[in-house]
């Protein structure tokens, strides 16, 4: 890339498709993902003593996450490096305000070689190397552009919460993956949040309830979910308290295979959500959802794709279209 001309802090000729040279894109395209468009352009000018409109910041971003999205579906498949190396894919939900639908979900993936994670310390492991997909909308395009990422792949690990089409859709295209329900960041599981609810409705007597959540708490750290089955199986309820019940005896009994946590911890397998919920941070809120920011659902599409390619090391693929346009 040339360096940049400027006379008055305005850029001289104009190249490609917009009036900026390819390295002024692409730094405005870099700070556009992770900043504001506004502070983006403060930056600019104070960086590069050019000046580019907060406007003009948002047209090259949505000109190229909108390049982004229109080849999600036609990218070649790379051959992975080492497919049958352990690799986790992770896949959790938030919701980002919309002017169109209001609150939208968007999911988010991550995947990571199990030899990328390094131990800190006891409950805290260091990520070195991620490949992120965000998409803001249904499942099954999330899917389409997630599946890229994962083709090849031969040993996997699939952590996720109890949503069915994530459950389902690994079952059917990943028949031999590990599947695990992941245990949020805090104390609680998803299952044990799930059992609290429906003792409270049922246990009203709160030192009984305790001491029984407590005995239910370690079973289900020790692969001991049978158990705890059984338990509230055996429990007589009615009314509100028995829908509860045959829905969490439902939910445990779909998931009781993804709920072995003492074995996966044994395997050495990792269990926590805390990638994931890092991820949605990294890659949705930091960006996404600062105070008044609402997003058209295509404008949030082209930034998040921007974004995901900045995060996943792959920044090369936007420097190549600059290029092409140049």
């Amino acid at each position: 890339m040339g360096a940049i001309r400027v006379k008055k802090g305005h850029v001289l000729e104009p190249k490609g498709h917009f009036r900026q040279s390819p390295y002024l894109q692409e730094t405005a395209l870099c700070l556009g993902q992770g900043h504001t468009f506004n502070e983006s352009s403060h930056l600019l000018k104070r960086l590069c003593g050019v000046d580019l409109s907060d406007k003009q910041t948002e047209n090259l971003c949505h000109h190229y996450g909108g390049a982004l999205e229109d080849l999600a579906g036609q990218e070649a498949i790379a051959v992975p490096e080492e497919p049958a190396a352990l690799h986790y894919g992770l896949v959790d939900g938030s919701y980002l305000l919309s002017r169109e639908q209001g609150w939208v979900e968007t999911k988010v993936g991550r995947l990571f070689k199990g030899s990328d994670t390094l131990a800190i310390s006891e409950k805290r492991n260091l990520i070195t190397s991620s490949d992120y997909v965000a998409h803001i909308g249904g499942h099954l395009d999330f899917i389409d552009k997630f599946s890229g990422s994962l083709n090849g792949l031969t040993h996997l690990v699939f952590l996720a919460d109890g949503a069915p089409w994530i459950w389902n859709w690994v079952s059917d295209c990943y028949p031999q993956a590990v599947q695990i329900l992941d245990r949020p960041a805090t104390r609680f599981y998803h299952a044990y949040e799930k059992i609290c609810q429906w003792a409270v409705l049922v246990l009203k007597d709160q030192p009984e309830r305790s001491l029984w959540l407590e005995d239910a708490k370690a079973l289900l750290l020790n692969d001991g979910l049978a158990e705890i089955l059984i338990q509230i199986q055996d429990t007589s309820c009615q009314g509100d308290g028995l829908k509860k019940k045959n829905a969490l005896l439902t939910y445990l009994n779909n998931n009781a295979l993804r709920m072995r946590y003492k074995s996966f911890l044994d395997q050495g397998y990792l269990i926590g959500s805390g990638a994931i919920e890092s991820a949605q941070r990294t890659v949705v809120q930091q960006r996404m959802k600062r105070s008044g920011q609402r997003w058209t659902l295509k404008g949030g599409q082209q930034v998040l794709n921007l974004r995901t390619k900045m995060l996943s090391n792959r920044w090369n693929e936007v420097t190549e279209l600059i290029r092409k346009a140049a």
